[in-house]
C-alpha cells in the first residue's frame, strides 16, 4: 500500500488517533476508552471519547518539554523520535501508577490513571511532575531479539 493513501485513510477512519498509541500497542499499557482498528496489516488505536483523547494530548503536550533533560535534549522537537516518545508515554504513566496505586504491578489503564490526576490536582499543571521524571528516566523497551541472542 502506497504510505501517502495509507496516512489518508488512517486518518479517515481513525479521526481521534490514540495519543498513547504507541505505548498501547507495546502492550504495557491499557486504556478503557481505547479502540483497536486493523488497517492493512497494522495495528492502529483509536479514541472512543473525545474528552478523554484531549486529556490524553494535553497530558503529553505538558510533559514532553518539561522530559527533556530526562530525555538527554535541550530542546523538544515535534514529533519525538520513537524510543524518546515510548520513554514520554511508558514512563509517565507508571510513574502515576506509582503515584496513586503504588501495589499495583499490573497494566495501568491510561484512562483511569488521567481521571485519578485530574481529580486530585484539577490541572494536569498542578501534577508533581518531578515526581514522574525518574520513571521516565528509568524507563527501559524490551530488549530487541539481536539483544537477547548475546
Amino acid at each position: 500500500m502506497d504510505e501517502d493513501k495509507y496516512r489518508e485513510t488512517y486518518r479517515t477512519v481513525n479521526p481521534l488517533q490514540c495519543p498513547f498509541e504507541k505505548t498501547l500497542n507495546s502492550r504495557r499499557c491499557q486504556c478503557s476508552k481505547m479502540e483497536k482498528i486493523h488497517l492493512a496489516d497494522r495495528e492502529c488505536v483509536g479514541c472512543l471519547d473525545k474528552q478523554a483523547w484531549e486529556n490524553c494530548r494535553d497530558f503529553l503536550e505538558l510533559l514532553r518539554p518539561s522530559a527533556k533533560f530526562a530525555l538527554k535534549m535541550t530542546e523538544v522537537e515535534e514529533p519525538l523520535p520513537h524510543g524518546k516518545e515510548i520513554k514520554v508515554q511508558s514512563g509517565s504513566i507508571f510513574g502515576l501508577s506509582k503515584l496513586f496505586n503504588p501495589e499495583d504491578n499490573g497494566k495501568p489503564d491510561i484512562y483511569l490513571l488521567l481521571q485519578q490526576a485530574l481529580a486530585k490536582y484539577e490541572l494536569f499543571k498542578n501534577l508533581p511532575l518531578d515526581q514522574l521524571m525518574p520513571s521516565i528516566v528509568n524507563f527501559k523497551a524490551r530488549e530487541s531479539r539481536r539483544d537477547k541472542k548475546k
